[in-house]
């Protein structure tokens, strides 16, 4: 072997030895250091040639020497390697960590052991992840088990419940016989016992059916039958009953309601569930000469039922657990042991399961403040009440609904740039999606389109029944290409045609408590010159919220749009209260948005089993967003669509 190619190989293992991250080093017979890589000597805190020479009696405690050079004698005197031996170490700077250690024994020409060659590998991060493996099992294991439980649980309670309902439904029937004197005549004072008595079942049987709507929430069997309905009409059916109720405290019971229908697809039983427990508990909690009011506000995509008291609050220590089950924090005479403190909870699981939000504001002595929000369809707000019926009624057959809505934006302004009047647009409108519906071979029994025009307004609603996802999508694309080529042929430039989505599609539940595979969607065809409130974008960035106590939190962002900002926050916020943000997309964080925002809508988070810890997510929205931040937000929607 020539001197060049002994020089390439001894250069090929010192680049072994002195860029490998594992420590490597050769000891003699005696332990005596003889060479060692940079890895090691870096370790030490010294130079490779400083160590040569040296037993590791000179460089660690004597415990960890007399280990080492136990391992060193074993492999030297028997021969035999040490291989992926994992220890716990200390490093030199302090820290804690685990290594695996490989010795192998080193001979010469003769076959005589003259010492070894050691190999060491910290393995901290490995042994992490194993470690976290395990938990990980050990978590899962207590899980299954939790479950277990928590479904032996509700089984439990939901027999019980259903062998309690017959006997109370016969005592009830039986006291009812008695009391209109069916089998004879009673005094007054019997009246009265009797009168307790049907009072007391009536309770009972609501404690009952409480306790079998949780178990039917937590087992999800309970079955949901949605239908298409105006919030306000479902709240005013019982704003006679409630009014009297709250008139016998004197109490002021007040209802606001928007100036304008608000459509949502929901459970009607159930939402009216939801809002019968919130105005019944503010009745119960509020003296007398107190007030209520129930508002109903719009919030473009969602809608938001408020309930808000001047009763006796809630205290900051129960505010937490205010949703939790079989939870009672009243102290007002009269009030407690009425209940067992499932309403709040089963309303916090029914507005959940419609996709929604539900929190409460509260100060004890001051009142309360309990607000749930709902899926808001608006491009469906010239449905009368017939059609809406009309649709529920098919949707409960098993046939899909599709809707395209066409709105034209800014419609005032749109309409002197036009050349004709919005009367004979609509109608050319109309007759496009005569044609695209014939092109479309949208047809038959169960297919016949359904329109609702209001110029004025400038919207066009059309209903399609039975037509497929990818149906009522080539329906969309070709009234957008249609229109595109109208918008063209009359001249009319810069028309500004996207198509938006805003759908809500699930599993509908029959009236006959089996699955129909009926699916709700809308498409939206918005005209204008600049884009409809709002499309959504999935964004995480840091956000400066200044509140209004001068502080400032930097938050998580969730999603933004040109109407509002979701955050996730560390403090429960005021609803309707006013703030300031401020925040950049990450790719252009020159273009800094700054702008005042509403509280509109807050959800606490939430872990595994309704466990919440201390962070909420907010959606708030622009006020007077300026014409800048609009086109910064706005192109940043572009790119991404």
């Amino acid at each position: 072997m020539g001197f060049k190619e002994l020089k390439d190989k001894y250069q090929l293992l010192r680049d072994l030895m002195d860029f490998i991250p594992d420590v490597i080093y050769f000891k003699d017979k005696q332990g005596r250091f003889i060479m060692v890589n940079q890895a090691h000597a870096k370790g030490l805190g010294v130079k490779p040639e400083a160590l040569v020479g040296k037993t590791d009696f000179d460089l660690f405690s004597k415990n960890r020497a007399r280990k080492m050079a136990q391992d060193d004698a074993h492999v030297m005197n028997t021969g035999k390697p040490i291989i992926d031996k994992v220890e716990r170490a200390t490093r030199p700077d302090g820290v804690d960590n685990y290594v695996s250690t490989t010795k192998i024994p080193r001979y010469d020409d003769k076959g005589r052991v003259i010492g070894l060659i050691g190999i060491t590998r910290d393995i901290t991060r490995r042994m992490q992840f194993e470690r976290l493996r395990k938990d990980k099992l050990c978590v899962e294991k207590k899980l299954e088990s939790l479950e277990e439980l928590s479904a032996m649980k509700s089984e439990f309670i939901s027999t019980v419940s259903h062998e309690l309902r017959t006997p109370l439904a016969v005592i009830k029937g039986l006291v009812t016989i008695v009391f209109n004197e069916v089998v004879g005549q009673i005094n007054h004072k019997q009246k009265e016992v009797l009168q307790k008595t049907l009072d007391n079942t009536e309770r009972l049987k609501k404690i009952i059916d409480d306790l079998l709507d949780i178990s039917r929430i937590e087992r999800n069997t309970l079955k949901l039958h949605y239908s298409l309905v105006d919030i306000v009409d479902l709240i005013k059916d019982s704003e006679g009953f409630f009014i009297k109720l709250a008139e016998e405290k004197n109490i002021r019971l007040k209802y606001v309601y928007p100036g304008e229908p608000v459509n949502v697809f929901i459970d009607a039983d159930r939402v009216r569930q939801v809002i019968f427990n919130l105005i019944s508990n503010a009745i119960k909690f509020t003296m007398d000469g107190g007030k209520i009011k129930v508002e109903v506000k719009i919030l473009e995509s969602k809608v938001r039922i408020g309930v808000i008291d001047t009763g006796i609050g809630i205290s900051k220590a129960d505010l937490s657990s205010i949703f939790n089950k079989f939870t009672q924090v009243s102290r007002l005479p009269g009030a407690e042991n009425k209940g067992v403190g499932l309403g709040l909870s089963i309303s916090k699981k029914l507005v959940e399961r419609h996709k929604g939000e539900i929190w409460v504001e509260s100060k004890a002595g001051v009142g309360s403040k309990f607000y749930f929000t709902l899926r808001r369809f608006y491009t469906l707000d010239m449905l009368g009440k017939s059609l809406r019926n009309k649709v529920s009624r098919l949707m409960k057959s098993g046939i899909s609904m599709h809707f395209v809505s066409l709105m034209i934006l800014n419609c005032g302004e749109f309409r002197k740039r036009m050349r004709i009047s919005l009367d004979s647009l609509f109608k050319d409108l109309h007759a496009i999606l005569v044609l695209v519906l014939k092109n479309a071979k949208y047809s038959g029994a169960d297919k016949q389109a359904m329109s609702v025009i209001n110029p004025k307004a400038g919207k066009f609603s059309i209903i399609l029944p039975g037509a497929s996802s990818r149906q009522a999508a080539n329906i969309s694309s070709l009234l957008k290409y249609k229109i595109k080529q109208y918008f063209s042929s009359n001249k009319v430039e810069d028309v500004f045609i996207t198509i938006g989505s805003l759908s809500y599609s699930q599993k509908v539940l029959s009236q006959d408590d089996g699955f129909s595979p009926s699916r709700f969607s809308i498409k939206e065809i918005y005209i204008g010159s600049e884009m409809r409130r709002f499309k959504r974008l999935s964004f995480k960035t840091n956000i400066k919220l200044f509140l209004p106590d001068e502080k400032v939190e930097l938050s998580e962002s969730v999603d933004v749009s040109e109407g509002g900002i979701c955050l996730v926050i560390k403090h429960l916020l005021k609803t309707d209260s006013e703030l300031k943000v401020s925040f950049a997309f990450p790719e252009n964080k020159e273009s800094i948005i700054t702008a005042k925002v509403r509280v509109a809508w807050i959800k606490k988070i939430e872990l595994l089993f309704g466990e919440s810890f201390e962070k909420y997510k907010v959606g708030l929205e622009f006020i007077n967003l300026e014409n800048r931040c609009k086109k910064i937000i706005r192109r940043r929607l572009l790119n991404k669509s």
